[in-house]
């Protein structure tokens, strides 16, 4: 999606220029920084912890929903990415027009969207530099995870990351078995789509008590959508070597290379025409939506160096990391089919552009924490800081599809229409205690302290570009946690969360641009026990300088770009809930979950751009003997695709998109106890509604949900 977007930015001005012309958390595998995080994995088999879809932690101090290895193993579907794995979750929405895993477009959380809530791996945060956005297809697809924590909201003090006003997506690695393991599994689907995927574990392999996995995923697909094929491969591997009784050395290393075809939303005479699954692709040669001619190619890599030391009353925890993504490929400059090529090539040839983009992070965060006090002054004292400097380049240039060579476009001054580079540097520091001054008590004060800098120079949308900018802020926050019995915990929560403005503000005149704040007021209740998980909490977040997204085509009928918008205040408010419970001992289990989301300006009063009022998801959940099953419904509420309007002389009803369900379906039996198959069905009544689109007043565009579709897995575990 970045790909598309970056490509969508850089031929705004083109577009315009050629008007004339076409008219016509916690980490698992490091210390707890806050609430310890309950092992997602480490439920008795047949309890409601370990069969529930989604559920909270004993010890929160904020609202999560802990996604564990059985679901994203046999409810979630194989080729899922980290969003698809979620959108079950209260809350949170997923549009996967072409199929889940094989490109998400818009991953929400409380209306929070795709850059206003930090993504981390095994505790550590990425994302784009530039507008702190995530390529959800390159990074960690859903074989190699082990558990997904859905965080909602900022956390505490030591809770590190560009954008955790909007809470943080934790991805977790498997770890390292002292036995030797693993799996393999093979997955075939509709629109032709194949996975093989492996995992293998070396258990100890010496006297020094060395411990190595791989994990190795291959997927293609010819996509949902006609000729939206993805092909993605991802290797990680992970080592981990004990120095001593009491310091581990880990060094992990992700490898993932992706290639896709990049589609576009389509307004409906385009879709009344060629139907639902058309996105403006084509095998006509001759045409700037030929699928050859409309390909993001991405490399990504992710590496860690992870020392850590448990030394009886202290801890400490250092990651040394680097990550970084290569994007390329080109793209045609008007999926709609309303530019011809004569407007902008008169001499023939098909209208393009080709994107380079690379961005590499740099980053070191190092946590500690000691144990002192007893008694009523019982506490664990922490301190960390994490340092980040990234760069990104970028250039885009017009040329000749047919031939992949320059070409200077009529209407445009030249052929380079972006040519930038940009430098970011990130440091927090933060001092937090957790203090039990009774039995069964914690409560967790905390300061952080954040600076960022960024710097940007050279062409964009024809026109020179540079600028610099330096944000600093100092933030609280204090949580509770109180164990009211063995089964029954609550939390509260005050905190405040920050955001630099991102990289566009540079490209404009960013003056009187101020960071995004939030002050978020938050509280719960868990229960667990064997038989019954259940966690509902409310939440009151006042959001101050807003900096929204809506999508708008380029030009004349031009393919989508995403605009950013400034709101002003926005007041998110809502309840959430979720519960599991087991119905005897018939194998079944009854789950449910849902939210009711309210997100407002308050400034207009209107509801905020694609911010759902409301989500849920329930059906029931099937495991005893050789057969296991689920089936979900998932509902979206009513959002819209700008400034929600529901009256009044400027009303426009584009804007406004229908409520939405799909089901789930997933029949599994074990053969053994090692090996298994497994039936999926996504989309069960193959509902085809409008999932997300432009709001244009005339002619607008949308995505509409995938169609009903199936994947058969055979998993083997040894």
């Amino acid at each position: 999606m970045h790909h598309a977007i970056r490509m969508g930015l850089g031929l705004a001005a083109l577009a315009t220029a050629l008007g004339a012309a076409a008219q016509n958390t916690s980490n698992l595998q490091g210390i707890s920084v806050s609430a310890a995080v309950d092992d997602p994995n480490a439920a008795p088999p047949g309890t409601a912890a370990a069969l529930a879809p989604a559920q909270g932690n004993m010890a929160e101090l904020e609202p999560q929903s802990v996604l564990n290895r059985n679901y994203i193993q046999t409810i979630a579907s194989p080729k899922d990415d980290y969003l698809a794995v979620l959108e079950l979750t209260p809350s949170a929405v997923n549009a996967s027009p072409n199929g889940a895993g094989l490109s998400s477009k818009s991953g929400t959380v409380r209306g929070f969207q795709d850059g206003e809530y930090d993504v981390t791996f095994d505790g550590i945060p990425f994302g784009d530099p530039g507008a702190f956005g995530h390529a959800t297809t390159a990074f960690f697809p859903a074989p190699t995870l082990d558990a997904v924590v859905v965080d909602r909201g900022p956390g505490t003090a030591s809770n590190l990351g560009n954008a955790t006003f909007g809470g943080t997506v934790a991805l977790y690695s498997a770890p390292t078995t002292d036995k030797p393991s693993g799996q393999v599994s093979a997955m075939f689907g509709s629109g032709n789509t194949w996975q093989l995927a492996g995992t293998a574990n070396t258990g100890t392999m010496n006297k020094i008590g060395t411990e190595a996995s791989v994990n190795y995923t291959h997927l293609e697909s010819d996509g949902l959508l006609d000729f939206a094929g993805l092909r993605q491969d991802n290797v990680l591997f992970k080592i981990k070597q004990p120095l001593g009784d009491s310091t581990t050395l880990t060094l992990v290393a992700d490898y993932n290379k992706v290639k896709w075809n990049t589609f576009t939303a389509q307004p409906t005479k385009q879709t009344d025409r060629f139907g639902l699954d058309f996105g403006g692709l084509n095998n006509d040669p001759n045409s700037q939506g030929y699928y050859n001619y409309n390909i993001d190619d991405r490399h990504a890599d992710f590496e860690y160096l992870q020392l850590h030391g448990d030394y009886g009353t202290w801890r400490l925890d250092n990651k040394l990391y680097t990550y970084g993504l290569r994007d390329s490929g080109p793209g045609g400059v008007d999926l709609l089919g309303n530019t011809p090529n004569k407007a902008l090539l008169p001499k023939g040839g098909v209208p393009g552009a080709i994107n380079h983009s690379i961005y590499r992070a740099y980053g070191d965060m190092l946590k500690a924490e000691k144990d002192v006090g007893s008694g009523w002054l019982d506490s664990t004292l922490r301190a960390g800081i994490w340092a980040e400097r990234t760069y990104q380049n970028q250039d885009q240039i017009t040329v000749d599809l047919s031939t992949m060579t320059p070409r200077v476009l009529a209407g445009t001054p030249n052929a380079n229409i972006i040519d930038t580079r940009q430098h970011t540097n990130t440091t927090q520091s933060y001092v937090e205690v957790e203090w039990r001054p009774i039995e069964n008590l914690s409560i967790v004060p905390g300061i952080k302290h954040i600076d960022f800098d960024r710097t940007l120079e050279g062409v964009s949308n024809f026109l020179p570009v540079g600028g610099a900018g330096h944000f600093s802020t100092t933030l609280g926050a204090v949580a509770f946690n109180y164990r009211f019995s063995p089964n029954l915990a609550g939390y509260a929560q005050w905190a405040e969360g920050f955001q630099a403005p991102k990289v566009n503000i540079l490209q404009g005149d960013g003056s009187n641009v101020d960071p995004q704040q939030t002050k978020n007021y938050q509280a719960g209740l868990v229960w667990k026990d064997a038989r019954t998980v259940a966690d509902i909490d409310v939440y009151y977040i006042d959001f101050s300088n807003l900096v929204s997204s809506v999508e708008e085509p380029i030009g004349p009928g031009g393919s989508l770009i995403s605009v950013f918008v400034n709101q002003g205040g926005v007041i998110y408010k809502g309840i959430e809930g979720e519960v599991t419970h087991l119905l005897g001992d018939s194998g079944f289990s009854v789950t449910a979950n849902g939210s009711i989301n309210s997100a407002y300006s308050k400034t207009t009063g209107l509801q905020i751009a694609n911010a759902p009022n409301a989500t849920a998801d329930a059906g029931f959940i099937y495991d005893k003997g050789p057969l296991y099953g689920s089936f979900l419904i998932k509902y979206v509420g009513t959002r819209f695709t700008g400034v929600g309007e529901t009256s009044g002389a400027t009303y426009n009803a584009n804007t406004r998109l229908p409520t939405y369900n799909y089901a789930n379906l997933n029949i599994g039996y074990r053969f053994t106890p090692d090996l298994r198959l497994q039936l999926s069905t996504n989309n069960l009544f193959d509902h085809r509604t409008p999932i997300q689109g432009n709001g244009a007043t005339t002619n607008p565009t949308f995505y509409y949900l995938a169609a009903r579709n199936y994947t058969l897995q055979m998993t083997y575990t040894f």
